[in-house]
């Protein structure tokens, strides 16, 4: 949710020729500026990405975190202006490639972009790090708005989008345990498998770049170079082995895992053709045990 940095990074203005080899949107957390994402920025320079990378400021003023992340009819209102960016851009270029990339609170927005994208419209790839989205929101309707894939990147270590989300709430307005902490699951708890779906946990490999598991380890730019500038680059799987990820012996157990969610009022974006899915994390948080359910 909130990225804990403090500066005055403002990335380059974009330009024409960045612009026709592909695009990279960045949505930032909750505090919603772009310093936030400065070391993310340099490392897929230094990666040699060449494409436009813009940071999309998309929060209310500095101190409105609360507000950014629990004001869901303002969150699809923005959601609605940058789907009509993509949608624009996407007319002009349409053999460019889009990468949607969100982070933490900008996690969600990014789910909400895709529902708000018009028929026929895609992005190349979507990235989540640290996504405040709830685990159980429905992926199956975003899918189809990526050519390419969704990629997931969540940490069992990532207490901000576990306790914090159950606490105060995810962007889609649900009290429970984020995609970013668990990743997306279906109603057993098990992590959720698709076509299109691709979610990498956090593994001990990281510590090298810069990244310990938490909420803020997503900044390092050592990260961004290794990690999330291949996924810009179209790499479509990193191979982080067949147990590289770290599974904790326990996670905290949050005081209000079973608070009801809040209404999503009438411009609800979730579907409601069938139940949603029961988060089996809910029960588990509050016997302070989720360790059974983490596939």
């Amino acid at each position: 949710m909130v990225f804990a940095a403090f500066g005055c990074f403002q990335p380059p203005d974009v330009t024409d020729a960045q612009l026709e080899r592909g695009c990279v949107i960045m949505l930032p957390g909750i505090e919603g500026n772009a310093w936030q994402l400065e070391g993310t920025y340099k490392g897929l320079r230094d990666a040699g990405i060449d494409q436009a990378i813009e940071i999309i400021p998309w929060g209310s003023p500095p101190l409105s975190s609360l507000s950014n992340l629990m004001d869901f009819e303002e969150n699809c209102r923005r959601a609605d202006r940058i789907a009509l960016k993509i949608a624009s851009y996407r007319k002009a270029r349409p053999a460019a490639p889009i990468t949607l990339m969100g982070f933490s609170g900008g996690g969600g927005l990014a789910i909400l972009t895709l529902e708000a994208l018009e028929e026929g419209v895609q992005v190349d790839r979507a990235v989540l790090v640290a996504a405040a989205i709830s685990n159980c929101h429905d992926v199956d309707r975003v899918l189809p708005r990526c050519r390419d894939s969704l990629v997931n990147i969540y940490s069992r270590l990532d207490n901000v989008v576990c306790a914090g989300t159950a606490l105060m709430g995810t962007i889609d307005r649900e009290n429970t345990v984020s995609a970013g902490h668990s990743g997306f699951v279906d109603e057993a708890g098990t992590l959720l498998a698709r076509d299109k779906l691709q979610q990498i946990g956090w593994t001990s490999d990281w510590i090298r770049l810069g990244h310990y598991g938490g909420h803020l380890g997503y900044l390092a730019q050592p990260w961004a170079l290794e990690v999330l500038a291949p996924l810009v680059m179209k790499q479509a799987v990193i191979d982080l082995g067949e147990s590289s990820e770290w599974i904790p012996d326990e996670s905290p157990s949050p005081q209000r895992a079973n608070a009801t969610p809040a209404s999503r009022g009438p411009h609800a974006r979730i579907a409601t053709s069938r139940p949603r899915p029961v988060n089996p994390f809910k029960n588990a948080m509050s016997r302070g045990d989720m360790t059974p359910h983490l596939q």
